[in-house]
């Protein structure tokens, strides 16, 4: 009788954790009064495409209100942060043409006077916001179970400043979102779904959710990252790692330091500065980190063993540094 025993002998373990990031723009501290203005076309008739159906006549979707729900989403959210002293919102297009699949910019007299009307510094503007709509269905051993629609969105937001002749960047807009819809088995269909108010919700959802990810290139947001630590068997080494799991890094680093001091075993060196470099990381000691971590990989290196892991935290925690500076320079205490 053959038995197998099936166990994790992997000599470290993955975290998860949360990083705060700056943002993409980083604004002069003079410019904290911001303006959001809807200078997008309304889209009155979003196409509609099926690979299910085969469409007698053409099913448009109106994304009447999807501008203004996404400029609305985007001006609270940077209200939110305390960088900036007041946030507006100017609801009504400036555009005088009917080119809905152009993205005109604003001159600079039309900046310097919003900005002079509303009091503002800075001036964001969403300048085209588009949508189309795809219906798949998920087929199962010829069994329809689930019916899908693709929200394909795009569009340019554009940042400008008083007394500038040109913007102060230019902010593509691309993605899709997928709703997944489930029916009965009574003919309920995506036809039944597609009522005049599912259909607005749906792209004024799309909208929405485009604004909160436009957040990151305006103010510092969250982002879940990946880190690890190594482990062992030893009594004290385990003692550590039971702290790290508890999330109690600095009694884990402590006991790290005097195991690695006590040892002369380059591989158990190499994993514990590893180990260091991330208990102090998590402590915010980035630059002391960032040395732990050299040190680390630099041991691998001149035992020749290759390990990208280290490599990429140093490149990591590098880069970690460089993003503090520039959180300290968002307006952040």
């Amino acid at each position: 009788m053959l038995f197998i025993a099936i166990c994790n002998c992997a000599p470290y373990r993955y975290l998860s954790i949360e990083t705060l990031n700056p943002a993409d723009i980083t604004f002069p501290v003079d410019m904290r009064r911001v303006l959001v203005v809807n200078n997008a076309l309304p889209q009155n008739e979003v196409p509609f495409e099926s690979t299910k159906h085969k469409l007698i006549e053409p099913l448009t979707i109106s994304a009447d209100s999807a501008a203004y729900d996404f400029c609305r989403t985007l001006g609270e959210t940077l209200a939110d942060f305390r960088g900036f002293d007041e946030v507006r919102l100017l609801e009504g297009s400036l555009r005088i043409d009917q080119s809905l699949l152009t993205a005109p910019k604003l001159t600079r007299d039309d900046v310097d006077l919003l900005c002079n009307e509303h009091e503002s510094d800075i001036v964001i503007s969403l300048d085209l916001l588009l949508f189309r709509v795809e219906e798949y269905a998920n087929i199962i051993f010829g069994y329809q179970t689930q019916e899908y629609l693709n929200v394909e969105t795009s569009g340019v937001l554009r940042v400008y400043a008083q007394g500038r002749e040109t913007p102060m960047t230019t902010i593509l807009l691309a993605d899709t979102i997928i709703f997944d819809i489930w029916f009965d088995q009574n003919g309920e269909d995506i036809w039944d779904f597609l009522s005049s108010d599912n259909q607005t919700n749906l792209l004024r959802e799309s909208a929405i959710y485009l604004a909160y990810k436009a957040r990151k290139h305006f103010i510092p947001y969250w982002d879940e990252d990946i880190r690890w630590y190594y482990t062992s068997f030893e009594t004290r080494w385990k003692e550590a790692t039971a702290y790290a799991e508890a999330e109690k890094w600095d009694m884990a680093l402590e006991i790290w330091r005097e195991i690695y001091e006590q040892t002369s075993s380059w591989k158990k060196q190499a994993r514990l500065c590893s180990n260091i470099a991330l208990g102090l990381e998590m402590t915010g000691n980035f630059e002391q980190a960032l040395q732990y971590a050299k040190k680390s990989n630099q041991l691998m290196q001149d035992h020749q063993r290759d390990d990208d892991k280290q490599e990429v935290y140093v490149n990591v925690l590098t880069n970690r540094i460089t993003e503090e500076q520039k959180l300290r320079l968002q307006h952040l205490p």
